[in-house]
């Protein structure tokens, strides 16, 4: 039986942490995106691609393919993490993140904007939900995402042997998702396996928190203008019509001047 989003959005806050919502896209629509992403990265596009290790991450996806666009807005998903953060909320950050075979743990975190503070970390408002979309089977030996239960309620920075006790690999069918409180501890596990191991990570914040990336600014006017109302919104849209109505105002005035 489906939890109603009010259950799934009171276990991130006061529950275990995060939840699964399982397999919301099909595995062929999810497998044409992974290798798009696969794709992308072998190019290392300029400006897009940042690689550490046996660790990646390819930014500027929104354009890139309409799943893309599906996975940000996806109803489920906005409907559980705005029970959190309220239904002004934005998009804080999307790009894909690539663990090739070999790679190791990142290291225990929360999540923006958290570790930019000094912990305590407030435990109210909840500054972010993050979404974790398996862009292929999550497995024990892949590279799945390690989350320590509960440790959102702490409010503070991951203590490695406590998380080394609690920690659990959460592993899924492509096409699933992880939601997850911002101040959960959590972190990624090994990649055992001899393939890379995507996923695509998608940040969500109130209004008042400055993005992490700022999607809107790189999409284009025409894709922005296209956008769905909801996609709008997550972008703040609004926001960058007011500042571009504002730039064609100052050139108009600027041109009567010089006349």
């Amino acid at each position: 039986m489906m939890q109603d989003a009010a259950s799934l959005a009171e276990e991130i806050v006061q529950g275990k942490g995060y939840v699964l919502l399982p397999e919301l896209f099909t595995s062929r629509e999810i497998s044409e995106a992974r290798l798009h992403i696969l794709k992308q990265a072998t190019e290392q596009p300029a400006g897009r691609f940042l690689k550490t290790g046996e660790r990646s991450r390819l930014y500027r996806l929104l354009d890139e393919a309409a799943i893309f666009e599906q996975m940000v807005q996806h109803p489920r998903v906005i409907e559980v993490v705005e029970a959190i953060l309220g239904s002004d909320m934005t998009l804080g950050g999307f790009s894909a993140h690539i663990l090739y075979p070999g790679a190791t743990n990142m290291g225990a975190h929360v999540d923006y904007p958290y570790f930019t503070m000094t912990p305590p970390y407030p435990a109210t408002p909840v500054m972010e939900v993050q979404a974790i979309w398996m862009m292929e089977d999550f497995t024990e030996t892949n590279g799945a995402p390690l989350f320590a239960a509960d440790t959102q309620k702490l409010c503070q920075f991951p203590d490695k042997k406590k998380f080394a006790e609690l920690a659990k690999k959460v592993t899924g069918k492509a096409g699933s998702v992880v939601l997850s409180h911002g101040l959960c501890w959590h972190d990624t596990s090994i990649n055992h396996s001899d393939q890379p191991r995507v996923s695509v990570l998608g940040n969500y914040n109130p209004k008042f928190i400055r993005p992490l990336e700022n999607p809107a600014q790189q999409m284009s006017p025409t894709f922005l203008e296209q956008a769905s109302p909801k996609l709008k919104q997550l972008l703040g849209y609004e926001f960058h019509a007011a500042i571009f109505k504002d730039v064609q105002m100052l050139q108009y005035h600027n041109s009567v001047a010089a006349e």
